[in-house]
């Protein structure tokens, strides 16, 4: 049976064309990208080949001209500072990463739009960000003010430059970048195990969810 032919198929895939024909309808169908809240998500993965310890990923998507970004990475790092008991040579690293349209100009006449994730859940990633749209190196955080040196203001123009060799090797070019992403890492071994401050179990927003095991959804 042929993807779609299901009526519950056929509206997935209606929702989830990998190309559009136009701007405004990629956007249209990708509204929670654009939302004014920060979507935080935080996931534990098992380190395949041992048997304790997980990697800590917390992952914070922003609109691409959102302008509470610094202050919102301040509160989640007061987060998780407070949940994680840290040693003197461990700390958060985070790398910077963007999720952006690109357009196909191969028929002129009829250019195609699509969204490039920048979160990139191959294997043989380790910073977890698409080489095509990473931003910088690392940026490790001990303190709670080194979360000053993460950048969070960039320029439109100067990011398109930057990479506009990314995808030199397609049809494809960058059009316009449309979130910010920043990805949160830390090695959780028995002696830091998330702690719930107050005896309660944390609670989840509607943009913030924590779960066990292979993170797949898309930042």
């Amino acid at each position: 049976m042929e993807r779609g032919t299901l009526r519950s198929g056929e509206r997935f895939a209606a929702r989830n064309l990998a190309y559009y024909n136009s701007e405004k309808v990629l956007l249209d169908h990708h509204k929670r990208l654009l939302s004014e809240e920060p979507a935080i998500t935080t996931r534990a993965t098992r380190i395949a080949g041992l048997s304790f310890g997980s990697l800590l990923q917390t992952t914070v998507r922003f609109r691409f001209d959102s302008t509470i970004i610094r202050p919102t990475l301040r509160r989640v790092f007061f987060d998780l500072f407070r949940e994680h008991t840290l040693s003197a040579d461990s700390g958060f690293e985070v790398v910077v990463t963007f999720n952006a349209i690109l357009t196909n100009q191969s028929d002129q006449s009829r250019p195609t739009f699509s969204v490039f994730y920048g979160h990139d859940h191959r294997a043989d990633n380790i910073s977890g960000a698409a080489p095509e749209l990473k931003y910088g190196g690392t940026t490790l955080v001990k303190l709670l003010s080194d979360v000053d040196n993460i950048p969070t203001e960039f320029e439109s123009e100067a990011l398109l430059r930057q990479h506009r060799r990314a995808f030199e090797s397609s049809a494809v070019s960058i059009h316009k970048f449309i979130n910010i992403v920043y990805l949160i890492y830390r090695y959780v071994d028995v002696a830091s195990t998330v702690s719930n401050r107050g005896g309660g179990g944390r609670k989840s927003t509607p943009n913030q969810s924590t779960s066990r095991g292979l993170a797949t959804s898309r930042s």
